[in-house]
């Protein structure tokens, strides 16, 4: 017995080094691909006051979705403090969007209904910040991060059935603000491991469309959109380390995105400019990726 318990003595300060050391790289680089799908929705109302009717006109793009890729990078450059920074950028390729209108409250009265593709644009997130490890046992560690975030978007009205064959619409929101992520990790066994990251981004939101096809809007920014807003992104991935500087990733993520009331800021081919109230913009999708990771 006594012999026993001094081989799992040695085994455990032989392992968990090993464990630590995984945690503890001063330098670790990911780089990743897969697919991402989304819908984004947003409307508006028939004046300054939300009402005349309560939903004039609103978009919704569905299942908008392509290749996505991805990179990032961390530097723990003290016991504690770590400099962090992502990018990842989306493909478009699928997707449809519905244009309605009403007169009624309620939506109400339609007086335009019409569905078009989608399948073209691109969309783009990176964020900066530096981070703390807040709690780090070698199996486990916790780490928090603040710093800035900025999401791009190019949605597209394109022509679907030959109905309109120069119709090349687009809408370009823009959302940037300051973001907090936590980052628990655990290693499982000696070589696989699991981290997740949940973050929360309190952002502005700013918006320009283009409707190529109206000749009383002006292009190229036919009407701008503003509000505040905020975002939420939470994900998992499993690490398999197939060396010691080296791991390969299986991962995915869910993401959300929402305003408040805002305005609508229509500039028309006359020179005169027209505002009425933005209801909301919400966004919502996911992702799946596979990547490698390296460390040093």
């Amino acid at each position: 017995m006594k012999k026993l318990i001094v081989f799992v003595s040695i085994l455990m300060c032989c392992i968990k080094p090993l464990h630590a050391q995984m945690i503890q790289k001063k330098l670790q680089v990911d780089v990743s691909t897969g697919y991402q799908q989304e819908n984004f929705h947003w409307s508006i109302s028939g004046n300054i006051s939300g009402q005349n009717p309560n939903v004039l006109s609103e978009l919704k793009w569905t299942k908008v979705g392509g290749q996505n890729i991805a990179a990032s990078a961390s530097w723990n450059f003290s016991k504690r403090l770590v400099i962090y920074a992502d990018y990842s950028r989306q493909f478009i390729s699928s997707g449809t969007v519905n244009d309605a209108d009403y007169s009624g409250d309620n939506r109400s009265n339609p007086t335009y209904n019409e569905t078009f593709n989608a399948n073209g644009g691109n969309t783009s997130l990176w964020n900066l910040g530096a981070g703390y490890i807040i709690f780090n046992s070698g199996r486990f560690s916790l780490t928090s991060i603040l710093g800035y975030t900025e999401s791009k978007e190019s949605l597209r009205l394109l022509d679907r059935g030959n109905m309109f064959p120069n119709l090349n619409s687009s809408y370009s929101p823009r959302w940037k603000g300051g973001f907090l992520k936590l980052t628990p990790f655990v290693s499982i066994i000696k070589r696989l491991e699991f981290k997740a990251d949940i973050t929360y981004q309190q952002v502005g939101y700013n918006s320009n469309g283009n409707w190529n096809l109206i000749t009383s809007f002006q292009h190229p920014i036919s009407y701008q959109h503003h509000a505040n807003g905020y975002g939420i992104q939470a994900g998992g991935k499993l690490s398999y380390h197939i060396t010691n500087t080296a791991a390969i990733n299986l991962g995915g993520g869910y993401f959300t995105w929402q305003t408040g009331n805002g305005t609508d800021v229509l500039y028309l081919s006359t020179g005169e400019v027209d505002k009425t109230q933005l209801n909301s913009v919400s966004r919502n999708g996911f992702q799946v990726y596979g990547g490698l990771s390296l460390m040093w």
